[in-house]
């Protein structure tokens, strides 16, 4: 295997590192507090690429060919070191565009491009506990339930729902949402949203039955590798801070980095989140290879990425002391974002327990 970067995947690291160093983690801590994104990054991320990627050229996207998983996954590391919550709204069309783009109709191509290509927004559902109640209604469908708690739902135009055997493309203007503003990704306009019979149109279902469990499981995997990518980017930067921290820091005499239980400390956090980009990086890269044990190797390396993001933000903390806990300090913020990596598309662990259970009593 080449770990070489190539030209284009080289300029697009370096860019957005710079953009995460410059912009997201100026931006973090005022986004934070306010719960809200800066205006500027709207304008800023579509400079650089993000929202239309995942959209094909012919609807005025900026995908000509493959999606390279891979790329994706580097430059999520660089955002997950600048700021998780606003890396989860430059992000956050990607898994809708792409699975429309490969199962939708022209009807839902039109619908969700049309609405992205105009600066609106996308995001993915995995109703993970079966809270929806799903009913046939002819070719369509009647949805009731709850979604959520969702990043980006507040302001979505569509929302990508991953619900047991069906995949299908909701418009959110039929929808009561409700904004909230939990503790982690504070800036990432989470939502719940209520339906009641909602309709879904038959062109707005991308798969049924067992090609939609085969469907969503790809569509999960898309998103896990991501997720796994910006948690290690997390892990890093909380290093990184609590480096810098340490370097300052003055106790006994001596900056509180030469001390050896402290040192110990960020080594075993570092080699965490090193081993856990690289499995993210190879989960995307089997991906884009279509190998078959790139949805096992995802889910793994989202809970990888998961153990050492908790890791590093807590001991990132401790290496702060009492300050590591006011959010004047950036790791107490931090800390708190680590936690929104375990909230979405379900129990990675608990899933393949489950898995394992029922492929033995199918064996029996």
């Amino acid at each position: 295997m080449d770990f070489a970067l190539d030209a284009e995947q080289h300029l697009i690291v370096q860019t957005v590192k710079k953009f995460s160093d410059r912009d997201l983690r100026g931006w973090a801590a005022d986004a934070d507090r306010a719960g809200a994104a800066p205006d500027r990054l709207t304008a800023l991320g579509g400079e650089l690429g993000f929202f239309l990627d995942a959209v094909p050229s012919e609807a005025d996207g900026l995908l000509d060919g493959d999606y390279s998983h891979l790329t994706r996954a580097l430059r999520g590391f660089e955002l997950g070191r600048g700021c998780p919550a606003l890396a989860a709204l430059l992000e956050t069309n990607v898994e809708p565009a792409l699975a429309v783009n490969r199962w939708g109709s022209a009807a839902a191509k039109q619908a969700l491009f049309k609405s992205l290509a105009s600066g609106g927004l996308a995001t993915l559902a995995h109703d993970s506990r079966g809270n929806l109640e799903l009913s046939d209604e002819g070719s369509d469908l009647r949805v009731s339930g709850k979604l959520g708690p969702i990043p980006a739902l507040a302001t979505a135009s569509h929302v990508l729902v991953a619900a047991r055997d069906v995949l299908f493309l909701a418009a959110t203007d039929g929808m009561k949402r409700d904004a909230i503003t939990p503790s982690g990704w504070r800036a990432a306009k989470w939502a719940t949203a209520t339906l009641s019979t909602h309709k879904i149109s038959a062109d707005f279902i991308l798969a049924r039955g067992t090609a939609a469990q085969t469907a969503i499981a790809e569509v999960l995997t898309w998103a896990r590798a991501s997720l796994a990518a910006r948690a290690a980017g997390v892990a890093v930067a909380a290093m990184e801070y609590a480096e810098h921290y340490a370097k300052e820091r003055i106790q006994f005499g001596q900056p509180i980095g030469q001390f050896e239980s402290l040192i110990r400390l960020r080594d075993d956090a570092v080699t965490s989140a090193s081993a856990a980009k690289l499995f993210a990086l190879h989960a995307a890269w089997a991906i884009d290879k279509g190998l078959p044990t790139a949805g096992d190797l995802a889910s793994r390396a989202r809970v990888l990425a998961g153990d050492a993001v908790t890791r590093s933000t807590i001991d990132a903390v401790q290496i702060y002391g009492g300050y590591g806990f006011v959010n004047d300090f950036p790791v107490e913020k931090l800390m708190r974002d680590a936690r929104a990596f375990e909230a979405l598309h379900g129990d990675e662990r608990l899933g393949r327990v489950l898995a394992a259970k029922a492929n033995q009593a199918g064996k029996e």
